[in-house]
């Protein structure tokens, strides 16, 4: 048995425009994404010396787990 589908090459190649372009599309909000997390690192920097920045995450780390805590305590 054979089965035969014909579809023609202007279908095609619209199917094969759109995925592309999708690609391209979603390749682009990476890249953007990627550039703000640079920016903001940059700007993370200017604001904290690296001994303030891990006492902030250290701070951060300790009230997560605080309220980490809460979620166990039994009232």
């Amino acid at each position: 048995m054979k089965l035969t589908i014909e579809i023609p090459d202007e279908e095609i190649y619209e199917i094969g425009k759109e995925a592309f372009k999708k690609k391209i599309e979603e390749y682009l909000e990476f890249i953007k994404l990627e550039k703000d997390i640079k920016e903001l690192s940059k700007e993370l920097k200017n604001i904290f010396s690296e001994e303030e920045y891990w006492q902030e995450v250290e701070k951060g780390r300790q009230e997560a787990w605080q309220e980490y805590k809460k979620s166990f305590e039994l009232e």
